[in-house]
């Protein structure tokens, strides 16, 4: 059966603090400052960016496919998935790198013990490292 995991959410601070950056821009795109709409312009790409990346879902799938679903656009299918590892410090959102054939995909699922006890049930050879850490904290 296949399973699916959400991404994992952010901190509520960071999604207010943008949200009062892209009003005080707004604000001044209304009053007429003529900088404002640039700014405006600059901040909205990686805005869209953001939310879509924080609503994608992962389906592993029972033929040892990871689906990758996000926000919108178009899906991605990784197969032949040959490591997974976790690392803490990673940069970003995404603290999970998949290797597969065509090459890796960093991915932040929000229960990634499960994760990869999911893509473990599929191939018990899978070399897995770092979720030991998940574990200690």
């Amino acid at each position: 059966m296949e399973q699916v995991f959400k991404t994992k959410r952010t901190r509520n601070g960071w999604i207010i603090i943008v949200g009062l950056i892209v009003l005080i821009i707004f604000l001044n795109v209304c009053l007429g400052k003529s900088w404002a709409f640039s700014a405006l312009g600059g901040i909205i790409v990686p805005v869209l960016m953001f939310y879509s990346q924080s609503k994608t879902i992962y389906i592993v799938k029972d033929n040892g496919v990871l689906e990758i679903k996000p926000g919108w656009g178009n899906r991605i299918c990784v197969d032949g998935i040959r490591k997974v590892s976790y690392n803490p410090h990673a940069m970003g959102m995404q603290k999970v790198k998949i290797e597969h054939a065509q090459g890796f995909v960093m991915i932040n699922p929000d229960k990634p013990l499960e994760f990869v006890e999911a893509l473990r049930k599929i191939d018990p050879n899978l070399s897995v490292e770092g979720f030991e850490q998940i574990k200690n904290n």
